[in-house]
C-alpha cells in the first residue's frame, strides 16, 4: 500500500500509470512510508530531496521482493477460485456496430490476456476494455465467457 504524505512539499505535476505499473510501485513500496514519487526516485536513481534527507534510512529502503500469487492476483481471480471461471478460459467482447470481436483468456491469477498477444495481462476487465476502445469502459458490462455467453458483471 502506497502512503500519502500531507506533510510533505505538494507535487507539481501529475502522471498517469495503468494497472500494472501502479501494482509494481506497490511491490517496490515500504507500505505505509513510501508515495509513489520514492518508488519512483528510488528505481530511478535520484537523491531525495534536501527537504527528505532527515528521513529514517530504514525508510528509504527497498522493501523485500515478494514473488507471492497474491500481489499479481488480478479482479477475477476470486471468480476463477469459486469456479465460475477457469485459468485459459475464453472471454468475448462483441462490438457489431463496429463489426469488431476482441478475446481475451483468463489466466490463473485471474487477470486478462487479450488474444492480440501484445499487451501484458491486465489486472480488470474495465483496464482491457479500454486498451482495446481507448476510453474508460466497464469492462464487466461487455466481457462474456465464450462457452456460455454470461456477462463478468453476472458471475461476480
Amino acid at each position: 500500500m502506497l502512503h500519502t504524505d500531507t506533510n510533505r512539499k505538494p507535487m507539481s505535476h501529475v502522471i498517469r500509470v495503468d494497472d500494472d505499473v501502479y501494482a509494481e510501485l506497490q511491490k517496490r513500496a515500504q507500505p505505509f512510508v513510501d508515495t509513489p514519487n520514492d518508488v519512483l526516485r528510488r528505481a530511478l536513481g535520484l537523491n531525495a530531496p534536501d527537504s527528505e534527507r532527515t528521513r529514517p534510512l530504514t525508510a528509504r529502503t527497498d522493501p523485500p521482493v515478494v514473488s507471492d500469487v497474491e500481489h499479481d492476483r488480478g479482479a477475477l481471480f476470486d471468480i476463477v477460485a469459486a469456479g465460475k471461471l477457469a485459468p485459459g478460459e475464453k472471454l468475448v467482447w462483441e462490438r457489431p456496430r463496429r463489426g469488431e470481436r476482441h478475446t481475451a483468456t483468463v489466466t490463473n491469477g485471474g487477470r486478462l490476456r487479450l488474444d492480440d498477444g501484445d499487451s501484458p495481462p491486465f489486472k480488470s476487465p474495465s483496464g482491457a476494455a479500454h486498451s482495446i476502445c481507448g476510453h474508460p469502459v466497464n469492462g464487466w458490462l461487455q466481457w462474456r465467457s465464450e462457452r456460455d455467453g454470461v456477462l463478468l458483471q453476472d458471475l461476480r
